[in-house]
């Protein structure tokens, strides 16, 4: 039952009537700090609870949220931490603090998806909030669930804040960037990866793969927008990749077109020949296109 007078008081005998109340929530918070510390959680919550009947307090609600947490019951503490925020905003580093201990002790217990709920209020108090240990797990978490969306922006912390990283996380960038539709982007860290791979394999292969599509479809944008150098290169490192190798002969073809608008007639004609060699049985439009291109250079090109 709430300790409020059931009149308006004034004066001394109003003052002791809050005392009072002030009293009973403080005493239960004591007795639950007790309990929360001799690890009888239930017993704790129940003097909070107690406590925040008594009295509109901040302090009980900011104990609900820990020990809500500390239980792993993470959309409780969720909801006790949102409605001391809506009280007082000036609490979200306890609340920071006490979320990322939930999203800490839910990983050891094995529930990935518990700990990524934990931190989802920090995300909207600004990534900074998540402790650097935590930021690498969430975004993990929305990668493999295909939020590449949400997992990017931690990934890029993750690397402006580490002097070190595991190579996997380079690849894990990398591919985010690709599905968000950002190649250019993407080619850069999937070039790190392969270099700081160099002898692994693990994602090697799918990482050389990736890279391909992505240079192909930077350098056929470079084209567009007439930056021949540019898109000339990008398909240069596609074919040393060789891979993926259905695009084998439209690089080559395109480089062999990059390499005539440069004046480089023999790295041309190369280019032009190695389509007919991906195309042996001699069919299909692009092979038409190289053996005419490849007489226009041998027998005078204008």
């Amino acid at each position: 039952m709430r300790c409020v007078p059931l009149v308006v008081m004034t004066g001394f005998a109003g003052s002791i009537a809050a005392g009072a109340c002030s009293d009973q929530a403080g005493d239960a918070i004591e007795r639950g700090d007790r309990l929360y510390g001799q690890g009888r959680l239930d017993a704790a919550i129940a003097e909070y609870k107690f406590a925040l009947r008594q009295e509109a307090d901040e302090r009980a609600l900011l104990r609900l949220g820990i020990v809500y947490g500390a239980r792993g019951d993470i959309e409780t503490s969720r909801r006790y931490y949102a409605d001391l925020l809506e009280r007082d905003s000036s609490f979200r580093y306890q609340v920071a603090a006490g979320l990322s201990a939930a999203a800490r002790g839910a990983i050891e217990r094995g529930g990935s998806e518990s700990a990524a709920r934990a931190l989802e209020p920090l995300l909207e108090l600004g990534t900074g909030m998540i402790p650097r240990d935590l930021v690498l797990p969430l975004a993990r978490f929305y990668w493999e669930d295909n939020e590449y969306e949400e997992a990017l922006p931690l990934y890029l912390r993750v690397l402006a804040e580490a002097e070190e990283v595991e190579a996997d996380v380079l690849y894990e960038t990398a591919r985010a960037f690709q599905e968000l539709g950002a190649c250019r982007e993407a080619i850069a860290y999937y070039e790190r990866y392969l270099s700081e791979a160099a002898r692994r394999a693990s994602r090697r292969a799918e990482a050389e793969w990736s890279l391909g599509n992505c240079l192909y479809e930077a350098a056929e944008e470079d084209w567009q927008e007439g930056r021949p150098a540019a898109a000339q290169g990008r398909v240069k490192r596609l074919i040393q990749l060789g891979v993926p190798r259905t695009l084998q002969d439209r690089a080559n073809f395109l480089y062999g077109e990059m390499s005539l608008t440069l004046g480089e007639r023999g790295e041309a004609l190369r280019a032009f020949e190695e389509v007919l060699r991906l195309n042996p049985s001699r069919t299909g439009p692009l092979v038409e296109r190289a053996e005419a291109r490849i007489r226009e250079i041998r027998f005078g090109f204008e």
